[in-house]
């Protein structure tokens, strides 16, 4: 039996204890959460861009804290997942390595390069096990394109653009989310999952050039950029300035040699191939999302004693950078290289 507690019970965290009810082996035993009422639930249902896990929940067995160092030090459990918001999720995931349990973070893993370098060397000292929520590599859409790209049945890809669109996120603690100091705007919170898909697909670019759409506060609501790849164009869009009647969607193009791929969440099916004389199809996916996908395969780490390396922190490390780098690049209105 792996023993789970979560840090954060806001959208995430309903998120991921309603997979953790459905994967076998696993038993969420603490919470945590500023919020008393947060730890009070019976229900998974949560405001959020993506409909997930709904439902009542039994949590009477579960112990419940309103202080994440007492949870650590009454202990009880192997993993510590943390989906609090983005500001703590190194600063805490540090504390829980240093107090000896796995840990499972939510992306994006910091807010700085400096700061991933601390949790990365504080997961090289503990010996446990890590993993960041970079859940794009997971979903079942992505990851069978990446399987088809991979698999060169249909040539060397042209052309990929990757996009996700959203109204901004009014349902988080204290507005979090809006504050780039606490979030890093759109282009950390949201952006993060293309650039990480991006990075997964094809590697490291040799530049970016980015745009931006940049709020008072100096954190960019909005951002688009252009990847430089030898032999093929790439780009990736997202953030969160759609109006509140738009709500959310993610959608991708991916054109091959001798093939199409479009993906596009708001269409069905979801996901489908347009082959060189041949016709349309709807690719045959696995039940289940992203965030199943992704703690499922870390729980069974655990059970193992190893990840299976998807998902690492040097992969979240080099995510944030090539990310901060096209904020940067936005700023500047220049190209910039990729040198992390």
């Amino acid at each position: 039996m792996v023993r789970v507690a979560i840090a954060g019970v806001g959208f995430m965290g309903k998120t991921h204890l309603g997979v953790y009810q459905r994967l076998k082996g696993v038993e969420v035993v603490s919470l945590c959460d500023l919020r008393k009422e947060n730890t009070e639930i019976t229900s998974l249902e949560a405001a959020g861009n993506i409909a997930t896990s709904a439902g009542l929940v039994d949590l009477s067995g579960a112990r419940k804290f309103g202080d994440y160092s007492q949870m650590l030090a009454a202990g009880g459990f192997d993993v510590v997942d943390i989906c609090l918001p983005t500001f703590q999720h190194a600063p805490c995931s540090i504390q829980a390595l240093a107090a000896g349990y796995h840990v499972f973070c939510e992306k994006p893993l910091a807010l700085s390069i400096a700061e991933a370098d601390r949790v990365l060397a504080a997961v090289k000292k503990s010996g446990r096990l890590f993993s960041v929520g970079q859940c794009l590599r997971f979903w079942p859409a992505y990851a069978e394109i990446k399987r088809i790209i991979d698999s060169g049945a249909y040539g060397a890809p042209r052309y990929a653009e990757l996009a996700r669109f959203s109204a901004a996120p009014g349902w988080a603690w204290d507005g979090w989310t809006l504050d780039s100091k606490r979030s890093g705007n759109a282009a950390l919170d949201l952006h993060i999952h293309d650039v990480d898909m991006v990075l997964y697909l094809f590697g490291r670019p040799k530049s970016v050039r980015a745009s931006g759409v940049f709020e008072p506060d100096g954190g960019i609501s909005h951002i688009a950029t252009l990847y430089g790849y030898p032999g093929m164009t790439v780009s990736s869009t997202g953030g969160w300035i759609a109006s509140d009647s738009f709500g959310f969607t993610m959608r991708a193009l991916f054109i091959l040699e001798r093939a199409t791929i479009e993906l596009d969440f708001s269409k069905e099916p979801k996901v489908a191939l347009y082959p060189a004389g041949g016709k349309k199809s709807p690719l045959v996916l696995p039940e289940g999302d992203g965030y199943y996908h992704e703690l499922a395969d870390f729980v069974a780490g655990v059970e193992r004693g190893a990840t299976s390396g998807v998902v690492t922190g040097e992969s979240a490390r080099e995510s944030l950078g090539l990310c901060l780098l096209e904020i940067d690049s936005a700023r500047r209105r220049k190209e910039l290289a990729f040198r992390l």
